[in-house]
């Protein structure tokens, strides 16, 4: 079997990289409509996004959390700033605080989904454990702001 340590890093590239994508259409193509911006509960999303892909896709795959950290650093400070969501003197403060938010995300889900799943005939246990997390998020986010 193929080791796969590094497949989440890979989803959560091709994910950021398919957004930043969306990004630069929409403002090439529709300039007058108004894009959500790169805050914490969207960050969590696309990496839940990315976590569901990996648990589908290969699941089991265990990883550093130190590399997980440091990869999702370079994912959410250069994708952005290479497409022009993210202007380049503010594209550190982004590359923080999406790596520490992947972190955290793949920590939460991971011990979540594992216990949450209780064999086989549990499918949709990731699904309602990314949706809880993201509107865990999205209410934390509200309580702290």
């Amino acid at each position: 079997m193929k080791d796969r340590s590094y497949f989440l890093n890979t989803a959560l590239a091709l994910v950021l990289a398919l957004a930043m994508a969306a990004v630069v259409l929409f403002r090439t193509f529709a300039p007058a409509v108004i894009l959500p911006e790169l805050n914490i509960p969207n960050m969590v999303l696309l990496s839940l996004i990315a976590l569901l892909a990996e648990y589908y896709v290969a699941p089991g795959t265990k990883g550093c959390y130190v590399c997980i950290t440091l990869l999702g650093v370079l994912s959410f400070g250069l994708l952005p700033a290479a497409a022009g969501y993210v202007p380049f003197a503010e594209c550190w403060k982004t590359a923080v605080i999406g790596g520490i938010t992947f972190a955290l995300t793949t920590w939460v889900f991971r011990s979540m989904a594992d216990r949450l799943s209780t064999g086989p005939n549990a499918k949709a246990a990731p699904i309602i454990t990314a949706f809880g997390l993201y509107l865990a998020t999205q209410a934390f986010t509200g309580i702290l702001l």
